[in-house]
């Protein structure tokens, strides 16, 4: 038998492989749920800790002077913060848009904090931006009973649209029959 001309061609990938596809832009590094999560973290030990510490390194001027305003009025929480993000927090109180208000303060140190050392701190900021105006956009009704129709807390009573309410917009829990095995899609 003779020699094929063209050689058979090897498949480079499988063919039943799946790679989900992102869209446009850089991949993210970090998941935007543990960023808002952990700047929401670190809002509250801010706000535990109180304004003695908030003065104190607001008035630092290099990292070593930030380490010791957190070893001497946050003792407890100096481990989770200094030295690692000693200089991540100089070079945020000395940004010109760092606000006066000690609760504004506050945030916006948390906010810029979640994210590193992964992202920047003002992509940080915005990330958590963005998981914010997720959570306000939710529904804070429930559907109470599915059918063919909805039985919402907002009050309508009617066909549902898209498995949810077509008043409220809020979703139709799935865990009701996760736990009962009858699932139907």
């Amino acid at each position: 038998m003779p020699n094929r001309e063209k050689p058979i061609r090897r498949l480079q990938k499988a063919l039943d492989t799946y790679v989900e596809k992102r869209g446009r832009g850089r991949p993210q590094k970090i998941r935007p749920s543990e960023v808002s999560g952990r700047a929401e973290n670190y809002r509250s030990t801010f706000r535990l800790i109180g304004p003695k510490l908030l003065a104190a390194v607001i008035a630092a001027t290099t990292s070593e002077e930030v380490i010791i305003a957190f070893e001497s009025h946050a003792q407890a929480y100096a481990r989770e913060f200094v030295p690692r993000f000693a200089a991540d927090i100089l070079q945020i109180i000395h940004e010109p848009k760092f606000p006066k208000r000690p609760e504004a303060q506050i945030n916006f140190l948390a906010d810029s904090l979640a994210g590193r050392p992964n992202v920047e701190p003002r992509t940080s900021r915005d990330i958590c931006l963005k998981e914010r105006a997720k959570e306000r956009a939710k529904s804070p009704h429930t559907i109470i009973r599915k059918e063919f129709y909805v039985e919402c807390s907002c009050g309508y009573t009617g066909p549902a649209l898209n498995d949810a309410c077509r008043k409220c917009s809020a979703q139709i829990s799935r865990l009701p029959e996760i736990l009962s095995g009858n699932i139907f899609h």
